[in-house]
């Protein structure tokens, strides 16, 4: 089983990943820890080091892939079999993305980023950019229509609600 997640920061990417991840006992990556390397004080890998680390994931039997939809990782859309579209409110969206912030800045939820002022804005800077560019990133999903579902956050909530 292999599954692609698409969707802006603060969509709930990684809560439907990990959630599946759980559902079908099988490995959830964000696709940020291939790009950045948190080992290494979150600096950006080279391109050649991104692609031969995307390059594994693929090779593997199960994956559930999560990432905004960038281009670099087009070959995962192609090899997996269903691709999640997370078609969240902008406006839901950053909220979450403040909501977030807050709960790293205090300590109550996992960070990939030091939350600090400057992350806040840049976070907040790539959701507002997600949506200038979303409807390129649904006419790419046109190519795979066959194996596309696109949830609304009504629907992400009950799928996360499954087996709770």
């Amino acid at each position: 089983m292999k599954i692609y997640i698409i969707g802006p920061s603060g969509s709930g990417k990684t809560t439907l990943a990990n959630h599946l991840s759980k559902k079908y006992k099988i490995p959830s990556y964000e696709l940020d820890c291939i790009v950045y390397d948190d080992d290494n004080g979150n600096v950006r890998r080279s391109d050649d080091e991104i692609q031969k680390l995307f390059g594994k994931v693929l090779k593997k039997k199960d994956w559930i892939i999560e990432d905004i939809g960038r281009d670099k990782f087009n070959k995962g859309l192609d090899a997996c079999d269903t691709i999640y579209y997370l078609k969240i409110s902008q406006w839901i969206v950053y909220g979450r993305v403040i909501r977030r912030w807050f709960r790293q800045r205090i300590g109550k939820e996992k960070w990939n980023y030091p939350p600090t002022i400057p992350q806040f804005f840049d976070m907040l800077r790539v959701a507002i950019g997600y949506f200038t560019v979303e409807k390129k990133k649904l006419a790419k999903l046109d190519n795979y229509k066959d194996k596309v579902i696109y949830l609304s956050n009504k629907e992400l909530q009950n799928i996360l609600k499954e087996g709770n």
